[in-house]
């Protein structure tokens, strides 16, 4: 059966598997950048495909930004060393093989969708919560595309006046509802700077700090939820990344806010639910849209 090499892109590391058309993932690894420039990468993606054990069919790429499809460009706010190059080209240049590029969170969306939900839903918003607020949509049983990446919902600006973003704007809810987000919320009540896995620990023995923080950010992720329910009310919100794994400390609190301020006539129609794929959800999203499922 033939595989993709998958690729996930963060802000230093490389996740990867081989990814069959069923969605079944093999040779899962996570690769860091040793050196922080594009060589960097290309070098680390180079020792990916050394590891692996059989030719795959192709490579798909979740890059960490905007990605001009027709260009082959890349605007990654988080990761600059990734700014303005041509990712497609560069790799099939030098491993002789066919090479896909989307967005990151719309290539979990897919991957989401259509190894979870594609029997139940037809619209739906999958949102990444890590490093970056990210999202995808899939509307009426296919994933939103054009010739650049599109719904870019991290950077819909929730204070004109706010944080400044990588992306040049203020406010944006990559900056509120991501690591750093969280982060800020901690620091805001205590002074202290903290890591989130520290903070879930810190929320597991009781510390009312940790847990504030978490009811905090809860709130700020039903605010982001509901303004996607005012514009696309889809059948499902979902959401994954590495903050999806500490849900069980503001997950309640942002489902009653989430009922409280959803649009009144959308109210009961729009679930939130976590990500069954988790931090694979890219991954799968490669190997769907190289497959053409």
């Amino acid at each position: 059966m033939e595989k993709v090499l998958s690729l996930d892109i963060g802000a230093s590391s490389i996740k990867s598997g081989l990814v069959d058309i069923n969605g079944l993932i093999s040779q899962e690894k996570k690769t860091i950048i040793k050196e922080e420039s594009y060589n960097g990468f290309i070098e680390a993606v180079k020792s990916i495909m050394a590891g692996i054990s059989e030719k795959p069919a192709g490579i798909t790429a979740a890059l960490p930004g905007g990605y001009d499809i027709e260009k082959d460009e890349i605007f990654a706010p988080n990761l600059h060393i990734l700014n303005g190059k041509h990712i497609r080209n560069d790799l099939e240049n030098i491993f002789d093989i066919k090479v896909m590029a989307e967005n990151d969170a719309n290539l979990a969306a897919y991957g989401e969708y259509v190894f979870g939900d594609k029997k139940s839903v037809k619209n739906m918003v999958f949102c990444t919560l890590g490093s970056g607020f990210g999202g995808g949509l899939i509307l009426n049983g296919k994933l939103l595309q054009s010739n650049i990446t599109l719904f870019e919902i991290g950077h819909m600006s929730i204070d004109f006046q706010g944080r400044q973003c990588g992306c040049g704007r203020r406010g944006c809810l990559d900056e509120y509802c991501s690591t750093s987000g969280l982060k800020e919320i901690y620091k805001n009540i205590t002074g202290k700077e903290i890591a989130p896995v520290e903070l879930g620990e810190l929320a597991s023995s009781g510390d009312s700090n940790a847990l504030e923080a978490f009811k905090d950010y809860g709130r700020l992720l039903a605010g982001a939820f509901a303004n996607m329910a005012a514009l696309f009310c889809p059948d499902k919100i979902k959401y994954g990344g590495g903050l999806s794994e500490l849900s069980m400390y503001y997950e309640e609190v942002m489902q009653e806010e989430f009922n409280k301020i959803i649009f009144p006539a959308y109210k009961g129609r729009v679930k939130i639910e976590r990500a069954v794929l988790k931090n694979q959800a890219g991954m799968a999203g490669g190997a769907a849209l190289f497959f053409g499922l």
